[in-house]
């Protein structure tokens, strides 16, 4: 498949452009003081600056190391989780700007939000394979396997790893969307967002890495990390057992990193490699683990 970037690009505005009037009309339905149509155009224009700046600066500041032009705009040089970064910064200030209350603005923009972060993954459809994983022999369906076809004879298959994201992203939303009341609506679909990416960012052949680290892999880990030890620090009853949640944490990290070790063959079972799905299933209920700790950790806040 060819890189289409003028698809990609149109794939990306439209996106833009879908969640912000979806924010508009439910602002409009919420909020009276005949500010919504301010307050979502500010957000489409700085959601796109900040969320190009960050996603380029963030991708700078990993690769430091190699010395890259901080002004110049590649596809295959941006950071996912920096725009993700920037679009959340724009919101909150264009909620400043306007006149509002930035986490109530941030809660009702969660959902959009997930939204957002799903079309824009779903957009790397149009990047070739920028954003798929390892190449299997046989294609399975779509969406968990893409394939490329070179001619009218020979076609490779690949791991669809940008689709899997993206509908990760949108289980994000429906939990934003069933959690509507929530006070902390946004911290938790963004809690969601990231959780699941833990594991999918390690399936990419292309990602941000830092010596042997997968880096936007390791951006959410410490966020959904720091959603937990909030929930401790905000705990209405003080101790150990405020921090379970947070040590929940720490120890599936320690699973994800040892997952890693045995996909390279360096956790052996006797002589033997690990079979993978073995590894998978290990790992994705550590993910589960640290979900639950999340739900927990929820309930114990003031």
């Amino acid at each position: 498949m060819e890189i289409n970037l003028t698809a990609w690009l149109l794939s990306m505005g439209g996106s833009a452009l879908i969640s912000v009037l979806w924010f508009f009309f439910a602002d409009r339905r919420k909020a009276k003081d005949g500010k919504s149509g301010l307050l979502s155009l500010l957000i489409l224009v700085t959601g796109v600056l900040l969320g190009a700046a960050c996603a380029r600066l963030v991708w700078a500041l990993c690769m430091i190391s190699y010395k890259p032009a901080l002004f110049a705009l590649r596809y295959e040089e941006l950071s996912y989780y920096g725009g993700m970064a920037g679009v959340i910064g724009a919101a909150a200030l264009s909620a400043k700007i306007a006149g509002r209350n930035a986490r109530e603005t941030l809660n009702t923009f969660a959902p959009m939000g997930a939204l957002l972060a799903a079309l824009i993954r779903f957009a790397e459809g149009w990047l070739g394979e920028f954003g798929v994983g390892r190449w299997m022999e046989q294609g399975i369906f779509f969406p968990l396997t893409v394939e490329f076809a070179w001619d009218e004879e020979y076609s490779d298959f690949f791991l669809a790893v940008f689709m899997l994201e993206g509908i990760a992203s949108l289980g994000a939303m429906v939990f934003s969307l069933v959690r509507k009341e929530d006070p902390r609506r946004w911290i938790r679909t963004l809690f969601y967002l990231c959780l699941p990416q833990i594991l999918l960012e390690s399936l990419r052949n292309t990602s941000i890495a830092w010596l042997f680290v997968r880096s936007e892999m390791l951006f959410c880990y410490l966020l959904c990390e720091g959603v937990l030890v909030w929930y401790a620090l905000k705990a209405e009853r003080k101790g150990l057992k405020a921090w379970v949640p947070a040590i929940a944490g720490l120890l599936a990290c320690g699973v994800v990193i040892a997952a890693q070790f045995a996909f390279d063959g360096k956790i052996l079972i006797g002589e033997r490699l690990i079979p993978e799905w073995v590894i998978y299933t290990v790992e994705i209920a550590a993910l589960a683990g640290m979900a639950a700790a999340e739900h927990t950790g929820y309930n114990r806040i003031k």
